[in-house]
């Protein structure tokens, strides 16, 4: 009985041997079936690829009405993080890769150049002087904001996609506390430039009197999020104003963060069509 045994197991190694050599270089010529992951992978980082995102981000807040004519989003250098880079005075819907310029610590470009610029550029540099963790800066005029920035009611997370809101909602900032009341409404020099810094804090929103509004993020995709879903919430918080005493989120609540690489790619896509 033993023996039978013995050679039946020998008998049926064998043939999985066999099996085996026949199968193997099949397996190893046929293709890997593709892993569904969800929304494409976040390309490696580098200032190129920053730079390309940062192009995607203009047409991204134009097409949503965030930006007009006006407005203007930023993206810190990965080489050289003192230096950031911005298009030049553009209206954002058309900014192209030919737009894109350097910037140094001072907000001055890189090598100079003669083509005109935007005149807030230190809302950018000085936001990120004065935040290392930012890596992308947004300003809006944005019209369903606006109210905000005059009005005494706060801004702040209504809904799970304005989180970054905050329970308090966001800061304000007065030029005139800078500058007196014969100021311009514009933040064109390094020291309202750093006031601001210091008013948004280590918030991502910060509300300008009169103005618009200033959003910072870990990097540029974040940032456009923050911007769309800050005009969306004051949008919702108009409303609900006029039904009642809008209830705001809580403290635990707020803690969250949101799908950014999913919106992103849909909001690639609605632009090239």
């Amino acid at each position: 009985m033993a023996n039978a045994f013995t050679k039946y197991s020998r008998l049926a190694a064998c043939a999985a041997a066999l099996l085996t050599a026949a199968v193997a270089p099949a397996m190893a010529q046929a293709p890997a079936a593709p892993v569904l992951v969800g929304p494409a992978p976040v390309p490696p980082d580098s200032d190129e690829q920053r730079i390309a995102d940062l192009v995607t981000a203009n047409r991204i807040l134009a097409q949503h009405g965030v930006l007009d004519g006006f407005g203007h989003i930023s993206v810190r250098s990965l080489k050289n993080p003192k230096h950031f880079y911005m298009a030049r005075s553009r209206a954002p819907a058309i900014v192209s890769r030919e737009d894109i310029l350097e910037f140094d610590e001072n907000s001055q470009p890189v090598g100079g150049t003669n083509r005109e610029l935007y005149n807030e550029r230190y809302i950018h540099g000085e936001i990120f002087r004065a935040r290392p963790d930012v890596q992308a800066v947004a300003h809006s005029h944005s019209y369903e904001v606006l109210p905000f920035t005059v009005a005494d009611v706060p801004l702040k997370a209504l809904v799970h996609v304005g989180y970054f809101l905050g329970t308090k909602g966001a800061p304000k900032f007065d030029l005139e506390d800078v500058e007196g009341p014969r100021n311009g409404m514009l933040v064109i020099t390094p020291t309202s430039g750093a006031a601001l810094a210091k008013t948004l804090g280590k918030e991502s929103i910060v509300l300008m009197r009169g103005h618009g509004f200033t959003a910072a993020g870990e990097n540029i995709r974040d940032v456009v999020f923050k911007a769309v879903y800050t005009q969306i919430s004051a949008n919702i918080e108009n409303e609900a104003l006029e039904l009642g005493t809008p209830l705001g989120m809580n403290e635990f609540e707020v803690m969250r963060t949101e799908r950014v690489a999913r919106q992103w790619e849909l909001w690639v896509t609605n632009i090239k069509k």
